[in-house]
């Protein structure tokens, strides 16, 4: 959990005539970028200057500082996610160490349970005695049997304190966890490539295979995207996964951003 809280790049309006100059260089996904990362006015400066002249390399730098503002952001919440996605897939490998432990020792109890009754069975003459142990180990066999078959295993109680999922889940940002410049990219429908969905929006449905619906506080809804509660080591991978999954959306912006500045400075 961040010591801190991020200071976002504020989001630019840009004016309907700025616009119209923008869209006539640039595409629908990289003006998305140049609101989001309040680029508008440096990029106009660029495109309106003299080549090599003093102001052309004052907008160039401007927008290099942006550009390096917004990517400190983005490894930030990329890191802090994959801090989260690395410790609970941990805790999830050490419950699973521990139910493996136990389902061994059964394995091996209903392995030598079954041993003892049959050599049980062939040294005791009593033919009703011999019947009774042979049930009696029966069942105590099938017993350790079931108890090995158990799904859940061992579970832990996690509380989490700044749920970085919940925000995605509920489509809102209430919870201010991510920056202003970042939320908005990720929830622009305009950025993504089908532009029908934002990256929340695909993210969130790929979240629904984990077992998850659409009905609200539902018992899974509660576990993975509110404050936590008593997790078994199958629940605790899925969280580690929809926590590595939403690393590699935000990570994958950077390539956006590169693209961006690589296509600006490439028109003049």
């Amino acid at each position: 959990m961040p010591n801190v809280t991020y200071q976002s790049i504020p989001v630019q309006q840009i004016s309907n005539s700025d616009s119209i100059q923008l869209v006539k260089h640039l595409s629908p996904h990289n003006f998305v970028l140049i609101k989001y990362l309040n680029l508008s006015r440096s990029v106009l400066d660029y495109l309106n200057s003299d080549d090599d002249s003093a102001r052309k390399l004052v907008a160039k730098q401007r927008m290099i500082e942006k550009y390096m503002l917004f990517e400190s952001e983005l490894n930030a919440i990329a890191a802090e996610l994959d801090c989260n996605g690395e410790r609970i897939d941990k805790l999830a490998n050490y419950i699973d160490g521990l139910n493996a432990k136990s389902q061994t020792r059964l394995t091996v109890a209903s392995i030598l349970l079954g041993a003892v009754t049959a050599v049980t069975a062939t040294t005791v003459n009593s033919k009703e005695l011999n019947n009774g142990l042979s049930i009696a180990g029966g069942l105590g066999t099938a017993a350790l049997g079931f108890m090995t078959l158990n799904p859940k295993g061992k579970k832990i109680r996690m509380t989490l304190q700044r749920n970085m999922l919940e925000s995605i889940w509920y489509q809102n940002n209430n919870a201010q966890i991510y920056p202003s410049s970042i939320w908005g990219i990720i929830s622009e429908k305009n950025f993504s490539n089908s532009k029908n969905l934002s990256l929340v929006e695909t993210t969130r449905q790929r979240w629904l295979q984990y077992g998850l619906d659409d009905q609200q506080e539902s018992s899974l809804e509660e576990l993975y995207f509110r404050d936590g509660g008593v997790f078994a080591a199958e629940e605790l991978h899925d969280l580690a996964n929809m926590h590595n999954e939403l690393q590699a959306t935000i990570r994958s912006i950077q390539q956006d951003i590169r693209s961006l500045m690589l296509s600006i400075t490439s028109l003049n």
